[in-house]
């Protein structure tokens, strides 16, 4: 959740509390002292409840703290003043006002004792936690727990406001700065808590609540820490409502993200669930030579979103088949389709479904489509339950290329990152599974059927040497053109691992390797011209025999060179490549080649790989739980495998 719930606003307060702002240690009203006996006015309660002892003379106000059934409440201002015949309470001048974990600044509070209702007006800050809401003038009805902020403006932490906004013991909160307009320049907002983007800053002309729901007119939002912003999500009309602890539905109308102050792209989704990762471009295009022909355009549409269950529906153009002639517009060849699956059973257990149709011609459908289904149950954080059943998926296979399972049914029990010492972590798989797939073995069918047995053990360690100190989080070093201050360092890699495949036609495929390398960044990224670069040198060697029967899993490549580097050639603009080579027969595969554009709150990535015949242009944008576009490289049909062990995307 990253927006502001007014259930960090005061929960409506017993009306015996309110007669409490009274101090009774004051004694000057209107400069004039006075002593009534107010043991026999109406009780400031609609219902009696107990009668109020008599002032004591004003004075200049004090801070006065009084318990009523447990409520407490503080109250310190220059002045107070209490109006008896309008039953009036007035604070003016530096007002703080502590309800329960919120804390309300202000230069003036008006009290309407009999109807509950406050007014603040001038420099008005609401605070619990890291949640600051600020704005000109706040109308409150305590007894309804409905009002409104004008002019608001605000910072939210995305990543602990269900902390901030529960009815328990809040942290003490830093002093309040006021916070920049969206549209000043040359301002920053504490700089120390920009480097993970969490705190979200914010604007609306109007907000108004009601119980824990909010509306807002004319709302901007956005992650940058400095004015006037890099990026912004806007929206007409905005409403919010928590769901459950971790989730709130967000509803916008004309929303729109907003680059540079210039180029805005629409939000085509009306709903969202804060807290859950989501896209928001309406179209996005891709490149697969394979299943699609090439260049084609994909359009995504949530069906169903609910905090348990979503479904998504994916069609698509095939735009490269029809440049090219080689279909018309109205060929059914010229289009496809997709959907996406998730349900979460628990916090643990989950589903996540995929269905690929490469043509709208159901005579296709048998040799073109894909599917696959995988239930996960997170034993605890390092280690996974998986089940899978898979039709047709991709898997790539270093230099053997891109192969193609019939179909895949087992299960797997990994652990990935378990530490053991410092430095030293292990990785671990045992796994069983029922395959039919694509085989050359002379002794088998074309596709046998066959079972696998897999147990596999890694080794990773790494050793630092050299850490260097990245430039403070300020807008024209640090967070020039990252969302994070880039730290150089140097560090030293190895690997030992161990995997076997046992097949139920009685062959085995073992395999040891040992890998070490060198990896790093150098530079800040802060200056307009090569001030970033980042590589990564290593080798492995494979210790074996290609024994699978099939070709999707069989290890080919024994001495492998790992190389990749990124370099900034100019402002936010770097280019770089990812490449392996197999030392013994010099072929080079899986090269990627990636030219990024980057900005502290959002990026533009085009990588293409000629091997997998795949590319992608990705949108990063930081913060907002957002996921990014479509990937064919992320795509859940596709893996790959390395030593026999298949990772799938």
């Amino acid at each position: 959740m990253f927006l502001p719930s007014f259930a960090s606003l005061p929960p409506p307060a017993q009306p015996a509390e309110l007669a409490q702002v009274i101090s009774p240690s004051q004694a000057e009203l209107l400069g004039t002292t006075i002593t009534p006996d107010l043991s026999s006015t109406t009780p400031i309660s609609p219902e009696p409840t107990s009668d109020l002892t008599a002032p004591r003379p004003l004075g200049e106000a004090n801070a006065e703290t009084s318990v009523v059934r447990d409520q407490p409440l503080e109250v310190t201002a220059d002045r107070q003043e209490f109006d008896l015949m309008r039953r009036l309470f007035n604070a003016i001048g530096n007002v703080f006002l502590r309800f329960k974990e919120a804390e309300l600044t202000a230069d003036r509070v008006q009290t309407d004792i009999d109807a509950q209702i406050l007014v603040a007006e001038g420099n008005v800050t609401i605070t619990r936690g890291d949640q600051v809401l600020q704005g000109d003038r706040l109308e409150y009805n305590l007894r309804l727990d409905q009002g409104s902020l004008t002019n608001a403006r605000g910072v939210v932490n995305a990543a602990r406001v269900d902390q901030d906004l529960r009815l328990t013991a809040a942290p003490d909160s830093p002093p309040i700065r006021p916070l920049p307009g969206l549209d000043q320049r040359d301002t920053v907002l504490q700089a120390e808590a920009t480097e993970t983007f969490d705190r979200l800053r914010f604007e609306a002309d109007r907000l108004e609540f009601d119980g824990r729901r909010w509306f807002a007119t004319n709302l901007r939002i956005t992650n940058d820490p400095f004015s006037p912003p890099e990026l912004e999500a806007r929206a007409q009309e905005a409403i919010a409502e928590p769901l459950n602890a971790d989730e709130t539905l967000l509803r916008v109308r004309r929303g729109r993200v907003v680059f540079d102050q210039r180029m805005a792209l629409p939000i085509v989704l009306r709903r969202f669930v804060v807290g859950r990762p989501y896209e928001i471009l309406p179209f996005e295009f891709g490149y697969d030579e394979r299943d699609r022909g090439g260049l084609f355009l994909l359009y995504r549409y949530r069906a169903l979103n609910t905090p348990n269950i979503q479904i998504t529906f994916l069609p698509s153009i095939y735009l490269e088949r029809i440049i090219s002639n080689d279909v018309d517009l109205f060929d059914a060849k010229s289009y496809g389709a997709a959907i996406e699956l998730g349900h979460r059973f628990t916090r643990q257990t989950r589903v996540r479904g995929y269905g690929f149709l490469n043509t709208l011609n159901p005579n296709d459908w048998p040799s073109t489509s894909r599917a696959g289904v995988d239930l996960f149950h997170n034993i605890d954080a390092r280690n996974l339950l998986t089940i899978s059943a898979i039709y047709r998926p991709r898997i790539f296979n270093r230099s053997l290329g891109e192969q193609e399972i019939s179909s895949l049914f087992g299960g797997t029990f990994s652990g990935t990152g378990i530490p053991l010492s410092q430095g030293l972590a292990l990785n671990y798989l045992l796994g069983g599974q029922y395959i039919t797939a694509r085989s050359d073995d002379p002794s088998l069918p074309p596709k046998p059927s066959l079972g696998r047995l897999q147990a596999g053990v890694t080794l990773n360690w790494v050793m630092p040497i050299w850490r260097g100190t990245p430039l403070p989080p300020t807008r024209t070093q640090g967070l020039r053109y990252s969302p994070r201050p880039v730290q150089p360092f140097l560090e030293f890699y190895s690997q030992l691992g161990g995997v076997v495949n046992y097949y139920t036609n009685g062959s085995t495929q073992p395999a040891l390797t040992l890998g070490a390398g060198l990896r790093g960044q150098f530079g800040h990224f802060a200056r307009r011209w090569f001030d970033y670069t980042s590589f990564e040198l290593g080798f492995a060697q494979t210790f074996g025999e290609p024994s699978s029967p099939f070709l999707f899993d069989r290890v080919s490549d024994f001495s492998v060179l790992n190389i990749g580097f990124l370099q900034q050639i100019h402002g936010p603009v770097r280019v770089g490549t990812q490449l392996q080579i197999n030392v013994d027969t010099g072929r080079v595969f899986d090269t990627n080649i990636i030219v990024e554009y980057s900005r502290r709150t959002y990026g533009v990535v085009f990588r293409y790989n000629p091997d997998r015949q795949l590319a992608a242009i990705l949108l990063r944008i930081s913060g907002f739980n957002w996921r990014g576009n479509a990937d064919p490289f992320s795509s859940p049909g596709l893996g790959t495998a390395t030593d026999g062990v298949i990772r799938s995307n």
